[in-house]
């Protein structure tokens, strides 16, 4: 497979002919049940896709940050968008034709192949959150949603600790706790040594959760 620069430069030639959106943070760029226009590349921040049951509370899904394609599912089989999808801090979109993303991907299959990575790494990601969430415990759930947000969005300070910027209300939304609950657990892992917390500033002891969850 072609190195990720070749990759990078390939996309932004299919998406240099249109116009850059700018959308602040908590807009949304589309609603649920809503025909997509095309395909966006998110150039700059991080867009998150979730849902609101019928009690009114809003469940995260899943989250994409810069170099996502979306929604690719509606693109490739033409599925109904059920989710919204906002902004979750200010972010940069371009947008193509449905037709012209699939179509550069029949003929471009490392960058398919780059993307399949990301949609498996997401997926992995989903199914681990199901069988957390199935084990009822509000502790292992927080730890989970940690874990993954330094993962994928933290910055890392060492090997074993990355800090994250999050308001207890997304980790409950992701998480499917109530605000409150985050706030009790998060509590209890600070003095845990597993995480350190500063407003909406969370250092996560990255090595040390991922124990305590596989143990």
């Amino acid at each position: 497979m072609k190195d990720k620069t070749t990759i990078t430069r390939k996309v932004e030639q299919l998406f240099e002919a249109s116009t850059p959106h700018l959308y602040a943070a908590g807009s949304i760029v589309i609603f649920a049940n809503q025909e997509p226009t095309g395909v966006f590349l998110l150039e700059q921040g991080v867009i998150e896709q979730y849902d609101i049951t019928p009690e009114g509370n809003k469940i995260t899904i899943n989250t994409f940050r810069e170099g996502a394609f979306l929604p690719m599912s509606w693109a490739i089989n033409n599925t109904a968008n059920e989710y919204f999808y906002a902004a979750a801090s200010d972010v940069i979109l371009r947008q193509v034709p449905a037709e012209a993303a699939t179509a550069f991907l029949h003929e471009n299959p490392d960058v398919l192949y780059d993307l399949l990575s990301r949609v498996y790494r997401g997926t992995d990601a989903l199914l681990r959150r199901l069988v957390v969430m199935a084990s009822g415990e509000a502790s292992s759930r927080l730890m989970y949603e940690l874990l993954i947000e330094a993962y994928r969005f933290g910055h890392s300070l060492d090997e074993s600790r990355c800090e994250i910027t999050m308001k207890r209300t997304s980790l409950a939304e992701r998480s499917g706790l109530a605000r409150e609950t985050v706030s009790r657990e998060l509590h209890k892992l600070e003095r845990e040594g597993l995480v350190a917390c500063a407003h909406q500033r969370i250092i996560v002891y990255t090595d040390k959760i991922a124990a305590k969850l596989e143990g």
